[in-house]
């Protein structure tokens, strides 16, 4: 499986801003997870925090873990 994240997708459409990660398999399938906010950067953080939920990308380390 191959995920593709880029802030750059992240668009306004009305009064919010909407993020978007794709997943595509090797067998050719694919998924689109979307996340909403009030500005780009909260959208981007919750992407990022909904693909570490689901194990799509490695949870950030904490103080405790450095």
């Amino acid at each position: 499986m191959e995920l593709y994240v880029n802030a750059k997708w992240t668009e306004c459409y009305g009064n919010s801003y909407i993020a978007e990660a794709v997943a595509w398999s090797e067998n050719g399938n694919h998924a689109s997870i979307y996340t909403t906010g009030g500005t780009a950067e909260e959208a981007d953080i919750k992407l990022m925090k909904a693909l570490q939920e689901l194990n799509l990308v490695p949870q950030k380390a904490t103080k405790d873990q450095q």
